[in-house]
């Protein structure tokens, strides 16, 4: 099973946008790419490629791909800030597609999955993802403070890749650069679990048509 995930950043912040090529790899992810300042047309050329062999490409997008008809949260933005809650989590990254702060991306995303969508056909599936909340969902409750952690301290950032290694990553763990890094990997492995007949997402919201087209998964 071939998997990407993407960390997405708004339409002018390539630096911050990091794409994760995995492989399914004895029960865990192998990581065959990883890079970013990436483009749209660099993300479009780069799943082109990994489309050569015509197996069925599944990829994880971290960025809102639809909004709400009117503004505010969508059905799926309240299920998932519930479901933060849970988790003892902050819902406050759980944010409308049409906030002021998150239009860029909201524009950029839906943009992405459209074209790759229009072009590669059913060749691709497409989710939409919250890393944040797909660690949290998969710590032990006494692990779970990485998860609140990890995007401001370089200590918890180098702890959850250990952890995801432990669990999910196969080969010998690194320390991300960043933790746009580390969302694509987690991206990749949300997608990972939405998309594999042996596995199940910790949280999803189904696609509904023609609003919501895309699976929104933890």
């Amino acid at each position: 099973m071939n998997i990407i995930g993407i960390d997405l950043s708004g339409p002018a912040n390539h630096k911050d946008t990091v794409i994760a090529i995995l492989k399914e790899d004895h029960q865990k992810l192998k990581i065959n790419h990883l890079e970013a300042e990436v483009s749209d047309e660099k993300i479009f050329s780069l799943i082109e490629r990994q489309l050569s062999n015509n197996e069925i490409l599944h990829i994880g997008i971290d960025a809102p791909l639809s909004y709400q008809d009117g503004g505010g949260d969508r059905p799926a933005d309240r299920s998932l800030r519930t479901f933060a809650k849970s988790l003892g989590m902050k819902s406050g990254s759980i944010m409308p597609p049409t906030l002021t702060r998150m239009v860029y991306l909201t524009m950029r995303g839906i943009h992405l999955a459209h074209m790759l969508r229009n072009h590669f056909g059913d060749y691709i599936q497409l989710f939409e993802v919250h890393p944040g909340i797909a660690l949290a969902s998969r710590l032990p409750r006494d692990r779970r403070s990485m998860a609140l952690h990890y995007k401001k301290d370089k200590e918890y950032r180098f702890k959850v890749m250990e952890w995801l290694f432990q669990h999910y990553l196969s080969h010998s763990p690194f320390h991300a650069p960043s933790t746009h890094h580390v969302d694509a990997l987690l991206a990749g492995i949300a997608t990972w679990h939405a998309a594999s007949p042996d596995r199940s997402p910790t949280w999803q919201v189904e696609a509904h048509s023609p609003h919501h087209p895309f699976p929104f998964i933890c």
